[in-house]
């Protein structure tokens, strides 16, 4: 039982971490629907680290090219303005969970909760998509980006720790708000969250080593396999959500959020 919970718990993380359909909000209710024991740190850790895995490698060129322009501090190279730019734009989300996170973990991860934010930033993703102009990405969109539309994706991805929100849908549709082409918001949704992604897996990390008496509910083994899911589903996901936002936008993804709140809400009302 404990392979197959973890097995399905990194299906869920790969594909809910960069869809726009919320992966903290799956990880509360697969496990209070199925009736599942809550998976711990330890796993918690190790799902957060396999998706940032995928995304280092699926980006590894625009990753690079942004850690060598730190390095070699040249001035007037774009992107290293892209590259502080990101980094400063992660500071809002980095306070928000430093300051707000123990609340929100006691507090509103619930599914009542959930489903309404599903329901609610399902219709901000809407506004964004249908309002954003279908332009092809330009080559040299991100690193034209200014401060102002950088910041405000940042401010954008805080408001993300809320439980049914979406990091990627939400940082996304501020993209579009901002002015930026589907497939460059999307690109630079994804940019943008791994500092955050690795963030999250270290403070897993140093939690789990923190808790002397934390029980270890899977086996070596069951860790690598939901590792090793989370990291492939995650992978494609990435290509995918590319793929769908380029040519269809956020519409589908929204579909499925409203569903998702619908069904929540019948379950909870039986």
């Amino acid at each position: 039982m404990e392979l197959l919970q973890a097995v399905l718990l990194g299906l869920i993380q790969g594909l809910t971490e960069f869809l726009p359909v919320s992966s903290s909000g799956h990880l509360i209710l697969v496990p209070y629907v199925l009736g599942l024991k809550d998976q711990g740190l330890a796993m918690d850790a190790i799902l957060h680290l396999a998706t940032l895995l995928a995304i280092i490698i699926y980006f590894r060129r625009d990753l690079s090219k942004l850690l060598i322009s730190l390095w070699a501090n040249k001035v007037g190279d774009p992107y290293r303005s892209l590259a502080w730019g990101i980094i400063v734009a992660t500071v809002p989300a980095g306070l928000a969970g430093l300051f707000l996170g123990d609340w929100i973990e006691a507090d509103l991860r619930n599914p009542t909760f959930v489903a309404g934010n599903l329901l609610f930033w399902s219709f901000v993703f809407f506004a964004a998509d249908r309002g954003s102009t279908r332009k092809e990405s330009e080559s040299d969109e991100l690193i034209q980006l200014s401060w102002g539309q950088i910041l405000f994706v940042g401010v954008a991805q805080a408001i993300a720790l809320l439980p049914g929100t979406s990091r990627s849908g939400i940082t996304i549709s501020a993209g579009l708000f901002s002015g930026l082409s589907q497939p460059a918001a999307a690109r630079f949704s994804f940019l943008l969250g791994t500092p955050i992604i690795l963030a999250a897996g270290l403070h897993k990390t140093v939690s789990l080593f923190n808790d002397t008496q934390h029980e270890f509910m899977f086996t070596p083994f069951q860790f690598l396999m939901g590792f090793l899911m989370a990291f492939a589903v995650g992978y494609w996901a990435i290509k995918c959500l590319l793929a769908v936002v380029s040519r269809v936008g956020l519409l589908p993804f929204i579909i499925y959020r409203v569903l998702l709140a619908g069904l929540i809400f019948i379950f909870l009302g039986q």
